[in-house]
């Protein structure tokens, strides 16, 4: 082999070798590129859990200050706080710092209206650069690994952030809006999170819901302004309501009530405990407020015709909640002396025997009717 040749061997061999440590570089520095975008984006998550965890604290902020700039945390304050499980720089491999804010919006947003949302943003405070120029292709592959909340400025309109597919645009944050600032967020101008309703109930809800025949439960209160319609209602506490209840068969109440015992407020109504069917109902008896049925302090049961004087068997009334029987006697025809008394004598507590006499005591002709009750 000639020289010459032997030269050309050695010239294509250090062609070779540069090309080869170029790529090799290259490799290297798409690994590194995309080692940022996957860092970035676990900031990016952590961010999007601190806000939602703490909204209400940053809403009070909002509404106490009249600012829409809220306090953002550190990288810091995500590690020490638990969202990020590893400590991070505070800033990417090419230099500067993680930069991060948050806004309330809309502009104008109220508490009250439930329309409020959070904003954020997380941008390198420099851009990435390649033997000290702006890189858009090193922040285009930042961004790609970073996500679909990731984008990037690039030439020839570095003052705007383009997110990736062109989903959205917002400005460039950094000083004399270079190309190559990768750019986090969750929504310039909204919040991603707007959509789903807030665990903490700082947001209300902004239109009907629909759970799809599934059930809610452990539900503390319910208060309704409209109708409330089911097949079924179970309550283990008290049910109030201040308009009419209908139902449309029947209404059942608990048996716990006895007459003449104490009860907790008037009209409040419930069953005996003996388990009879007797309604009792909480009434103002001399000042004090009693269980009573809800007939009054006499519940009328049945009517015995007596025909003639000689004594007529009258059956007692069988009366639940420890009531007292009683009987009443009314006269519907009679023959005496005009000057003699007239009695309707009963013997017996229940059943009794019911006689027409005159004053001598004697059984006269006549006839009445006996009346029979429950006292309480």
């Amino acid at each position: 082999m000639s020289i010459i040749e032997m030269a050309i061997v050695l010239l294509a061999a250090a062609i070779m070798t540069v090309v080869g440590i170029k790529q090799d570089v290259a490799k290297q520095r798409a690994g590194l590129l995309a080692a940022e975008g996957q860092s970035e984006a676990r900031i990016n998550v952590a961010l999007s859990k601190w806000s939602t965890d703490n909204f209400s604290t940053l809403l009070a902020q909002y509404a106490s200050s009249g600012s829409a700039t809220l306090t953002a945390p550190s990288i810091d304050d995500l590690h020490t706080q638990g969202y990020l499980k590893t400590a991070f720089r505070d800033g990417p491999f090419w230099g500067g710092t993680y930069q991060i804010d948050m806004t309330m919006v809309p502009a104008g947003c109220t508490a009250d209206a439930g329309n409020c949302h959070v904003s954020y943003r997380m941008y390198t405070s420099q851009p990435v650069t390649h033997y000290g120029q702006p890189d858009s292709d090193a922040a285009s592959q930042i961004a790609q690994a970073g996500g679909s909340d990731f984008g990037y400025s690039k030439l020839p309109s570095p003052a705007n952030i383009v997110g990736l597919l062109g989903k959205w645009t917002a400005a460039n944050p950094v000083g004399g809006s270079p190309a190559g600032v990768v750019l986090a967020t969750n929504g310039d101008g909204g919040d991603g999170d707007a959509i789903y309703i807030r665990r903490d109930g700082s947001l209300t809800w902004t239109g009907d819901q629909n759970v799809n025949h599934v059930s809610l439960h452990n539900v503390h209160n319910l208060d309704a302004e409209g109708t409330i319609s089911a097949a079924n209602v179970g309550a283990t506490g008290a049910i109030a309501a201040s308009g009419a209840v209908a139902a449309g068969t029947t209404v059942s109440t608990g048996n716990i009530g006895w007459p003449r015992t104490a009860c907790p407020s008037a009209n409040a109504m419930t069953g005996a405990s003996d388990n009879s069917g007797l309604m009792l109902s909480c009434q103002d008896v001399s000042g004090v407020l009693q269980w009573m049925p809800v007939g009054g302090q006499k519940l009328w049961y049945g009517y015995t015709g007596i025909p003639n004087g000689n004594g007529t068997f009258v059956p007692n009334p069988n009366c639940p909640g420890g009531g007292t029987p009683g009987i009443t006697v009314s006269g519907q025809s009679l023959y005496t002396d005009p000057t003699a008394a007239i009695n309707y004598p009963t013997v017996g507590t229940g059943p009794w025997t019911v006689y027409i006499t005159d004053g001598s005591g004697s059984i006269i002709p006549g006839s009445a009717v006996a009346s029979t009750f429950c006292s309480y």
